[in-house]
């Protein structure tokens, strides 16, 4: 009989630590189970180990051989029953952190281990998720079997697929080795006073590059208004479009005037994620993504495929954050951002007059 320690912090680490004293030398495979492929083949003695680069989860078996006939066989998935697992979420983004909250719960039901989770918006989910484990940023967690991370890597050691090539919230069900299906996550809000008396549309015009922003937001203004809607502008950097902008713009508050909203007009962004959760339809101009690349219940997505779109989600370009002006095919000609410039107004104002006179 063997004995053997493994963990999965940061990549699979498996150590042969005792065959009775016979000191003998094993073969050693690691299998992926979904694929029927073999990852890693190494051999080993008591005392020696080995660890695997992947360090997102996956369903993988470990075969020890000796003399060619396996004595053991290790499924890792099988593994994290009543060990704890901590999840850590490399992003910051609020769209991000909503997208990939509920498969930290659907991950800690199927395997049925217990799950610690930091992320940098904590308050937002600590009251409504008691099944989970929150810890805040920078803090070390003990007695773990596995330590994953979500985030936006670039890296096929950190997920299997090109994150822009599939959903949002794919990212992280992937890197728990988790079925997708999109999941509304739970939310800490409680729905206050309606803030204001008449009725309103809230509106959120920035986001966090220039290809993803829309350019006709001063005549749908004055359009909501002379059908006698007031218009708030949610923003945390809010242009001056002749929307009231909101002053107190707390995720509470925010989400409260989400909540009463008659109506919520936005972009690809964080703010379009938390209308989603707090459960109201989301009217979302977006060409730069593809049409599967954002949440799909309770949205009305405006997009023009006749022009170029979706580079977003293009596996040939990779987006450059530190260029504000990033339009990977059209930059500097007569074209840039021609996917969210042909979109006109009255291709807004038609979708908002179907959805508010329904």
């Amino acid at each position: 009989m063997i004995t053997y320690n493994l963990h999965h912090v940061d990549g699979l680490y498996f150590e042969l630590l005792d065959d009775e004293g016979k000191n003998r030398e094993y073969d050693v495979q690691f299998v992926d189970r979904d694929s029927k492929s073999n990852i890693y083949e190494s051999k080993l003695k008591p005392g020696t180990w080995s660890k695997l680069s992947r360090k997102y989860l996956s369903d993988i078996a470990i075969f020890v051989k000796y003399e060619g006939r396996i004595i053991k066989q290790i499924n890792i998935l099988d593994e994290l029953k009543d060990k704890r697992v901590f999840i850590v979420f490399e992003s910051s983004s609020l769209g991000d952190t909503l997208a990939w909250i509920p498969y930290c719960l659907e991950f800690q039901e199927k395997y049925k281990c217990k799950v610690i989770i930091s992320t940098f918006k904590n308050f937002l989910f600590e009251k409504v998720y008691p099944e989970l484990e929150f810890v805040g940023r920078g803090i070390v967690v003990h007695n773990i079997i596995a330590r994953v991370e979500f985030g936006w890597f670039w890296d096929e050691y950190k997920e299997p697929v090109n994150p822009v090539t599939i959903p949002l919230q794919q990212t992280a069900s992937n890197v728990l080795a988790l079925p997708f299906k999109e999941t509304r996550p739970r939310l800490a809000f409680t729905p206050g006073e309606r803030p204001i008396v008449n009725e309103y549309i809230c509106i959120s015009t920035r986001s966090t590059s220039q290809c993803k922003h829309w350019y006709y937001w001063p005549e749908l203004i004055a359009q909501l208004k002379t059908w006698g809607y007031r218009v708030i502008e949610m923003s945390q950097e809010a242009d001056d479009y002749g929307a009231e902008i909101l002053e107190d713009k707390s995720l509470q508050n925010v989400m409260n005037y989400l909540h009463h909203a008659d109506l919520f007009i936005g972009l690809s962004s964080g703010i379009s994620w938390l209308n989603w959760t707090v459960g109201k339809h989301t009217v979302m101009i977006s060409n730069f993504t593809t049409s599967d690349h954002e949440f799909q219940e309770d949205c009305t997505r405006i997009t023009n495929p006749e022009v170029c779109n979706g580079c977003w989600n293009n596996p040939l370009f990779k987006f450059d954050k530190g260029n504000w002006n990033w339009c990977p095919e059209n930059e500097n000609t007569p074209r840039q951002f021609e996917c969210h410039k042909s979109i006109s107004v009255n291709d807004v104002i038609n979708v908002v007059t179907s959805l508010i006179h329904t």
